[in-house]
C-alpha cells in the first residue's frame, strides 16, 4: 500500500490538512511569520513584564505600563500585519528552521519590537529583583521562596540576554540560553510556591 493510498482512503476534511501540512513541509509563509512574529516576537516579553508589575507595584503604575504595552503591541501588529514580506526571504532559514535574515526592516517595524521586548524584561527582571529585596527585609518569608524569585529573575535575565547570545553563538547557543531560561524560572516558580514545613508540636510530659 502506498502512502498515494493511505492519503486517498483518508476522510476529507483530514486529507486536505495532510496534504496542507506536506505542502508547507516546515516552511513559512508570510501569514504563519506574521503570527510567529506579532505573537511572539513582539508581545511575549513586554506582556510577561506588565503581568509582573501588577504583582509588585502599585495599580496606577501596572495600569501606565499596560496602556503602554498595549500602545506597542497594537501599532506594532498593525504594522507587521500590514507590512509587504518578499516570501523569498522565508526560505533562508537556520539549521532550526528560523528565518535567519531581516524580514522587516527596523523602522517602523523592527523598532517596536524591540521597545516591547526592552520594557517587558526590565519590568519583569526588575519585578523579581524588587520581590527578592522586600522579602530579604522580612523575616516571615520561606528561604526558598526567596531562592525561588531569584531564580526567576536570572530566568528572566538569560531570556532577555537570548538573542545577544543566540547572534553571537549561532542558533544552536540561543536555542540554548531559552532552554535554560525556561529551566530557570519553571524552577523558581516550583521553589516559591512550595509550601514552608509547620514546626513540629512539642508534647508536654505526661
Amino acid at each position: 500500500m502506498t502512502v498515494a493510498m493511505i492519503v486517498k482512503g483518508m476522510p476529507v476534511e483530514l486529507r486536505q490538512q495532510v496534504k496542507a501540512a506536506a505542502a508547507l513541509q516546515g516552511a513559512w509563509t508570510p501569514t504563519t511569520y506574521r503570527v510567529y512574529y506579532a505573537f511572539g516576537a513582539l508581545m511575549v516579553a513586554a506582556w510577561l513584564g506588565a503581568g509582573s508589575l501588577h504583582l509588585v507595584t502599585s495599580a496606577r503604575t501596572a495600569r501606565f505600563f499596560t496602556w503602554a504595552v498595549a500602545a506597542l503591541s497594537l501599532v506594532g501588529g498593525y504594522l507587521i500585519f500590514t507590512y509587504p514580506i518578499d516570501p523569498a526571504l522565508l526560505g533562508h532559514t537556520d539549521s532550526l528552521g528560523f528565518v535567519d535574515v531581516k524580514v522587516f526592516p527596523f523602522i517602523p517595524v523592527r523598532l517596536f519590537v524591540v521597545m516591547a521586548n526592552i520594557l517587558g524584561s526590565l519590568a519583569f527582571v526588575g519585578a523579581a529583583i524588587l520581590s527578592v529585596w522586600r522579602f530579604r527585609t522580612r523575616h516571615d518569608v520561606p528561604s526558598a521562596r526567596v531562592t525561588g524569585v531569584g531564580l526567576i529573575a536570572l530566568g528572566g535575565l538569560v531570556a532577555a540576554l537570548a538573542h545577544s547570545l543566540g547572534a553571537l553563538g549561532g542558533p544552536g547557543l540561543f536555542r540554548i540560553s531559552e532552554l535554560a531560561a525556561i529551566i530557570l524560572i519553571f524552577s523558581g516558580y516550583l521553589m516559591s510556591s512550595r509550601r514552608a514545613q509547620a514546626p513540629a508540636e512539642v508534647r508536654a510530659p505526661a
